[in-house]
């Protein structure tokens, strides 16, 4: 009986399949061990970043009262103040 088929194109149809598959196999490897890395550095970075946080002084707000001088930072100083008003009266030429 004439076939279809001659059994060498089978043979090289089932080579090429095993051959897929394989690749197939160790790119789900391959993804499964860049996964793993990429979980474990994002790991590492969530942890730092909470230490980071956790040992930095927490920003206090200073709020000013409607009505009060002040700059947006707080007032200042009564140093600050003296060095400001030098400089302002030079400015002023006097």
């Amino acid at each position: 009986m004439w076939r279809l088929y001659s059994d060498s194109r089978v043979s090289r149809l089932e080579e090429r399949l095993a051959k897929l598959e394989n690749e197939l196999k160790q790119a789900t490897l391959d993804f499964d061990e860049l996964w793993q890395k990429c979980r474990k550095l994002l790991g590492r970075t969530v942890k730092e970043r909470a230490s980071i946080e956790s040992a930095q002084p927490t920003k206090e707000v200073v709020e000013v009262p409607n009505g009060q001088g002040g700059t947006p930072r707080g007032f200042l100083s009564d140093s600050q103040k003296r060095i400001q008003q030098e400089i302002l009266r030079r400015r002023a030429g006097g």
